[in-house]
């Protein structure tokens, strides 16, 4: 489901960054398009990884978790803007539209597995 979602908004993305703006803008949207792929998908694996653990260990794994894909996604913008020459708002503006997109899919796993985890 997170590659079809991924696939087609970024396909979609790609269209209209295309034919309505630069080429520098371009390449900063996919730069965060990447970046924000593998902390989503970084997610799902200590989600799945801390499902049947006990309660505290897996607030412990998944809250971490957020905290280290957040500083690893800090590192990698400020390599892409200061060594790469990215653009840097098209990519922050891109990175958080990603974002938000990736912590609803967060949000919807994590009371998934709440609830499959809490049935009698």
């Amino acid at each position: 489901m997170v590659v079809a979602l991924y696939g087609g908004l970024c396909v979609a993305g790609y269209v209209a960054l295309r034919l309505f703006s630069t080429i520098e803008v371009l390449r900063a949207a996919t730069g965060a398009a990447v970046i924000s792929f593998v902390n989503v998908l970084l997610g799902y694996v200590s989600v799945e990884w801390s499902y049947r653990k006990p309660n505290i260990t897996f607030l412990k794994i998944v809250l971490g978790g957020i905290g280290a894909r957040l500083l690893l996604m800090l590192v990698l913008v400020l390599v892409l803007i200061r060594n790469l020459g990215f653009e840097p708002f098209a990519l922050t503006i891109s990175l958080l539209v990603f974002y938000i997109i990736n912590l609803g899919l967060e949000i919807y796993l994590l009371e998934h597995k709440v609830t499959i985890k809490n049935q009698p």
